[in-house]
């Protein structure tokens, strides 16, 4: 006889899996909303300054301070709008604008804040991970807000994003952007799915490699849900760098508005630029979207200044244009062209003239304005902030006595580190300080996009990309790369890596030369203490520059620097009586260095 009860029991089980492999499965496609956008009402109002206070144990603060290249998390609460989220976790974050301020008097971080890692389930209504960003390089704190919004203008997904008074135990801190990471609060608002792959660039310049995922560098997983699958990207990388249906695995519109939208608000701290980071791919059902991030060095900021002849817009990279693929194979597809040039010629019309910067700059001023009079952290002077956005109302004069002393106590820090007033480094204009008010920049931009859409004015270079600036017309301009006689030079004696050659590897070689020299000199320092002569100092220099440069020192330029990325079959080889020489050189340099070493060691030990 059957069992009743075990039928029951059955059907029950059957019933509940069933529920559950439903569940899982639009659970599982992102249909289900797991944190809603509640934070975006809540919090991120653009015609409000948001309210933060980090209220935090001063020991730890002052830890995160002295170790912030750590970017160690230490734990706070933080209260919102009046809203307290108790023990959440900050630290300071960024690259080189985190160096940059650990390197100076200020202590103006960026910071994120990681909501859930403690009190499980906490979220800033909804929203997991906040950035505060400084404002670094930004004299206008615009910058970035308005590109933000210029992408979400255009149709782009763009995270969430508003100005915030940041305080630290109730004490007035600075004038911050808030900004939402690119998460799954991020990924579900914007795509309605949060099980696909993300990645971060923090250097790729989207070549294809291979099929092997170690052989692709510069490229983070931030997906949590699931581990990634790399063979979606690299098929992406294959058919964009090779050839196929492309449209099958990248939202080629979405990459042709981020391409044109970067080109013309001047952003390459991203990948149009030398690094090619600052940007996202997430994947959806195989096809990847490329998203933009960290666009505080827009409007020029970044290696640019107001020198638009340098913009091309069918070559709106700073290298080789065969070096972004992305931007080389896309454009070169007529079809994606013409719709390239139909969203450069909207953002030139509409939001780059036309009064919208100008209405836009002028609210963002009233709404700001007070906070930067009396930011006490500020990277910049008032004075600075006003001419940086250049049309807007300079303001009334400051009565307030206590504005006024905030403002007295910060010029007289600035004066006592001028390099604190934009970040002047090395020697080198500040970043952001050597670019033109946003709206003066954003006029010349429109009219040279208007006239290259136009034919006016050439819109390529030879592939060089910024490599030179505008004067040649287009057909006619010379190919300073190509073959020629060993220490061709381009106009004002400066020798270029050849066409291709690799950026990223070039700036590391750079900055690796850069290194030896600062070494070169402190031993110089140490060895005028050893009363080494001069003459021996230039041998042992060349010495170390035949090493380097595969034996042969590269000839000086008309301005006396020697050329940046030259490979080794531009050298000419090593004769044997070179090597010889070398040897020779090598060994007595090596012999004399141990005698002066145990000489100095032992009259040392006779002082002692």
């Amino acid at each position: 006889m059957i069992n009743t009860k075990l039928i029951l029991l059955s059907l029950v089980l059957v019933v509940f899996a069933a529920l559950f492999i439903w569940a899982f499965t639009v659970f599982g496609t992102g249909t289900v909303k797991v944190y809603g956008d509640e934070y975006l009402t809540k919090y991120f109002q653009r015609d409000k300054v948001m309210q933060v206070n980090i209220q935090i144990d001063e020991a730890d603060w002052n830890h995160m301070m002295a170790n912030s290249t750590a970017e160690e998390f230490v734990t706070a609460t933080v209260v919102i709008n009046g809203d307290v989220y108790p023990s959440v976790r900050i630290r300071p974050k960024g690259n080189s604008s985190l160096r940059s301020v650990a390197g100076s008097e200020s202590n103006r971080y960026s910071f994120k804040i990681n909501f859930n890692d403690i009190v499980e389930n906490q979220t800033m209504a909804g929203l997991t991970q906040l950035n505060l960003n400084n404002c670094f390089s930004d004299p206008s704190y615009m910058r970035e807000y308005l590109s933000y919004q210029i992408f979400e203008e255009m149709g782009v997904a763009v995270p969430s994003f508003s100005y915030a008074a940041v305080s630290v135990n109730g004490e007035y801190f600075g004038l911050y952007l808030a900004v939402e990471s690119i998460l799954e609060p991020y990924l579900e608002r914007n795509f309605g799915d949060i099980t696909g792959d993300l990645y971060k660039s923090v250097g790729n310049t989207l070549k294809y490699n291979g099929d092997n995922p170690s052989d692709y560098t510069g490229l983070e997983v931030k997906s949590t849900l699931k581990n990634a699958d790399w063979s979606k990207l690299i098929k992406m990388l294959e058919v964009l760098n090779n050839g196929g249906d492309i449209d099958k695995h990248l939202d080629v519109d979405a990459a042709l508005k981020y391409i044109a939208v970067s080109a013309a608000l001047v952003n390459f701290d991203s990948y149009l630029g030398n690094f090619g980071h600052n940007y996202y791919l997430y994947e959806k059902n195989g096809v990847l979207t490329i998203l933009p991030w960290d666009l505080n060095m827009s409007f020029g900021g970044f290696s640019f200044g107001d020198d638009t002849s340098r913009l091309y817009i069918d070559e709106p990279t700073q290298g080789a244009l065969t070096d972004r693929p992305l931007v080389d194979k896309l454009l070169a597809n007529e079809k994606y062209l013409q719709a390239y040039h139909g969203y450069l010629k909207q953002v030139a019309t509409k939001y780059l003239s036309g009064g919208y910067l100008e209405e836009e700059t002028d609210l963002l001023y009233e709404l700001i304005s007070e906070y930067v009079r009396t930011d006490p952290t500020a990277f910049f002077t008032y004075e600075q902030f006003e001419q940086s956005i250049s049309g807007t109302d300079t303001g009334g004069a400051v009565e307030d006595k206590e504005t006024v002393g905030v403002i007295a106590g910060r010029q007289e820090k600035e004066n006592e580190d001028p390099a604190r007033n934009g970040f002047q480094m090395n020697g080198a204009r500040g970043f952001g300080n050597n670019a033109s008010g946003i709206l003066k920049l954003a006029a010349d931009v429109s009219d040279s996009i208007q006239k290259q859409l136009g034919g006016e004015l050439p819109s390529t270079n030879n592939g060089n990309g910024m490599g030179m600036g505008r004067g040649t017309p287009k057909g006619d301009m010379p190919d300073n790369n190509a073959a020629g006689p060993p220490g061709q030079q381009r106009p004002g004696g400066i020798r270029m890596p050849p066409r291709g050659a690799d950026m990223e590897a070039i700036e590391a070689l750079r900055q690796e030369i850069r290194q030896a020299d600062e070494l070169n000199d402190e031993l110089r320092k140490k060895a005028e203490k050893l009363s080494i002569p001069n003459d021996m100092l230039e041998m042992m220099a060349r010495g170390r520059d035949q090493i380097m440069f595969g034996g042969i020192r590269p000839p000086e330029g008309a301005d006396g620097n020697r050329p940046m990325g030259m490979g080794r079959q531009q050298q000419s080889p090593i004769d044997k009586n070179a090597l010889t020489r070398l040897m020779v050189v090598s060994g007595v340099l090596i012999t004399v260095g141990i005698t002066i070493a145990l000489l100095f060691k032992r009259r040392r030990y006779y002082k002692v």
